[in-house]
């Protein structure tokens, strides 16, 4: 009976790896850029992301309040009421 170790494993991962990973760039060549393409696409998307932010930007402002005139000021905390009146 043969004992299979660590190293063992390890190795035989290793190989595995090496084999899928020249597969995989023998079967998917580096191509070109095509640079007018791609910032026209990377544009366009950003272009797209600003319109959905837009809407999410309004969304926000509109839930923002803003104390009504003769509330009174600002809420002092207990630590600064003490300090003002000696």
């Amino acid at each position: 009976m043969m004992v299979v170790r660590d190293e063992d494993i390890q190795k035989k991962l290793r190989e595995i790896d090496e084999q899928i990973r020249k597969e995989y760039v023998e079967s998917h060549p580096k191509e070109e850029r095509d640079w007018r393409t791609y910032e026209q696409q990377f544009s366009r998307r950003i272009k797209e992301a600003m319109k959905a932010l837009d809407s999410l930007v309004h969304e926000a402002v509109s839930t923002i309040r803003s104390p009504s005139p003769g509330s009174g000021g600002p809420i002092r905390s207990p630590s600064s009421r003490r300090s003002s009146s000696s």
